[in-house]
């Protein structure tokens, strides 16, 4: 009986220590992915919050924008929506196209009679108006 009892604590030790080196390289690449996930949310957010777009002014079917805050942006990658109805791209024009530093304008062209304009970049930042 000392035997078997001393025979059954090593190999339960021996499971346990098996089952530890299989679940530590898992547990280990787990937390690698949400470390990961976390600074890539954490760059993002830090973007997002530096990032301020402000419509200046609306005339006729010309909506002027002004990139106010420190991050370059890319003007083709805007969204508009009026009216609640988002555009497809191809319904309006982006002058200058391309990257759009901060402290500059851009202007988009648009037919649109009255109501509320709202344009977002890429990273979420929006400014709305109603006219």
């Amino acid at each position: 009986m000392g035997f078997s009892t001393s025979a059954v604590v090593v190999i339960f030790a021996a499971s346990i220590m098996y089952m530890a080196t299989l679940f530590y390289p898992l547990a280990d690449i787990s937390y690698q992915h949400v470390r990961e996930a976390k600074k890539n949310s954490n760059e993002l957010w830090n973007e997002k919050l530096n990032t301020k777009i402000v419509i200046t002014d609306w005339s006729g079917n010309n909506i002027t924008v002004f990139n106010n805050g420190s991050t370059t942006l890319n003007s083709s990658q805007i969204n508009v929506i009026i009216n609640g109805e988002i555009k497809p791209s191809s319904s309006y024009t982006v002058n200058p196209g391309g990257v759009w530093p901060p402290e500059t304008s851009i202007d988009v062209d648009i037919q649109t009679g009255s109501g509320r304009v709202k344009i977002i970049a890429a990273n979420g930042a929006a400014d709305y108006t109603a006219i």
